[in-house]
């Protein structure tokens, strides 16, 4: 078995299926796209393609409604990173200081994460109604507070709030479980050592856990980035890119381009836009997330050569 398992040809073989399924249905579209976004052409077969060159780029770049799906969309990402991320790893902490009901526990945060996203959507619209129709308005109104009733997804200045909270409600789970699973995986001594020094829950979180569960924070932040950017089913159910175009993200606009005008090339533009976002947003988190990292472990390389010096 070990002669297999060093055997280069071996591997390969094991790997290759599942390395001609991510080429066919990932890297061969994304090229495609990125083929389709110098032509104009209806996506329509037999009809010819058209070379425009740059123009579709042009074209998306001088829209003003992709503008403004460019800041809804980092809007997004950041809202993301602030709420999601946190909120996940912090009921993953406390969820791990609970020794009795954990399960229960995980199986109601993930709740909102098995539900169709087009039930959870419908659902939030039936409580964001505007007027009184609304479950929000009534129960504000029952309150006495009526001043605070608004149409939250017809108003301009809350709508797009509206569903990025939403989206961080149905998604926060994923990563109390990534974050549970990380924490889970800390050596069992290393925690009972850190309490027989003295070290309080507090200076646990900051000096144990989170250095040791860094590599999943930085795979949930790949993940929440990549994610977000291509967020589509949530707007479109709740809104589908209103109230006049101003809950747009780039993923709606992309579909209402190719597949509601016919103008694919532009489509693809956006497709390709979207791609290259991605992946600048992805390496500069990352390149940023390694250099704390470096610093961490910088400091407390000084701080032990000082406590040694001292003693």
């Amino acid at each position: 078995m070990e002669r297999y398992r060093r055997n280069k040809k071996v591997i390969f073989l094991f790997l290759l299926p599942a390395l001609l399924i991510y080429v066919v249905l990932e890297v061969i579209p994304v090229a495609q796209s990125f083929y389709f976004s110098f032509f104009d052409w209806p996506g329509i077969q037999g009809v010819p393609l058209k070379y425009v060159g740059l123009d579709n780029f042009i074209s998306v770049f001088q829209n003003s409604q992709f503008h403004q799906a460019v800041k809804n969309i980092l809007l997004f990402v950041a809202v993301g990173l602030l709420t999601q991320l946190p909120i996940g790893f912090l009921f993953a902490i406390l969820l791990y200081n609970v020794k009795r009901g954990q399960r229960f526990f995980k199986a109601v945060y993930f709740i909102p994460m098995i539900l169709p996203v087009t039930a959870t959507g419908l659902l939030w619209q039936f409580i964001l109604k505007p007027n009184e129709s609304g479950v929000l308005n009534q129960l504000l109104t029952k309150l006495g507070l009526e001043q605070l009733c608004t149409g939250w997804l017809i108003n301009s200045s809350t709508a797009m709030m509206c569903i990025i909270l939403v989206t961080t409600w149905a998604s926060v789970a994923y990563y109390i479980v990534i974050g549970l699973a990380a924490v889970n995986a800390i050596p069992e001594d290393v925690m009972e050592a850190a309490t027989i020094d003295g070290a309080g829950q507090g200076k646990k979180v900051f000096y144990i856990i989170i250095p040791m569960i860094w590599e999943s924070v930085k795979i949930s932040v790949v993940m929440i980035i990549t994610g977000v950017l291509k967020v589509f089913d949530m707007v479109f159910v709740m809104t589908e890119g209103g109230p006049n175009g101003l809950t747009h993200v780039p993923a709606t606009l992309l579909y209402y381009q190719a597949f509601k005008y016919d103008h694919y090339g532009i489509g693809s533009a956006i497709s390709t836009i979207m791609f290259f976002m991605s992946l600048i947003l992805t390496v500069i988190s990352l390149k940023l997330m390694n250099q704390d990292k470096e610093d961490g472990v910088k400091r407390m390389k000084r701080r032990r050569k000082s406590q040694w010096k001292n003693s």
